[in-house]
């Protein structure tokens, strides 16, 4: 399984490979060691749920990052607007820092929110007839 998972890292740009590869194949073995001692289907189910997570870091570290965007002037934008996006904010903000520390179970909760927060965020704009 460790072969097959550094193997999977290469699925990832160079320079994230360079940065991040040594700890996140570190944090994998430390992790499938526990879980082996759980049974073998904790130890399958840990490998599927990181296999995945990888895949679809991989595909992310790939897109290229969207130009940022110029906001409405803050005042005139309804609060909870405001409050929505500063959520999306800390939890970005909350998952490169965990990224960076090599969290990457923290990272992954981080991005896990983001996502319900994006997607409320989405909604909101919707409410308010604001594109994004």
């Amino acid at each position: 399984m460790r072969r097959a998972y550094k193997f999977m890292l290469l699925l990832y740009p160079r320079p994230y490979r360079d940065q991040f590869a040594d700890e996140m194949q570190s944090v994998f073995e430390e992790l499938c060691s526990d879980r082996r001692d759980l049974g073998w289907a904790w130890c399958v189910r840990f490998a599927f749920a990181e296999i995945t997570g990888l895949i679809g870091g991989a595909a992310g570290a790939w897109m290229p990052a969207k130009p940022p965007v110029a906001a409405p002037v803050a005042s005139s934008l309804p609060h909870e607007l405001i409050e929505a996006q500063q959520l999306v904010d800390r939890n970005i903000a909350g998952m490169v820092h965990a990224i960076a520390n090599h969290q990457f179970e923290k990272a992954r909760v981080h991005s896990d929110q983001e996502r319900l927060a994006r997607e409320n965020l989405r909604l909101l704009r919707e409410k308010y007839g604001i594109s994004g």
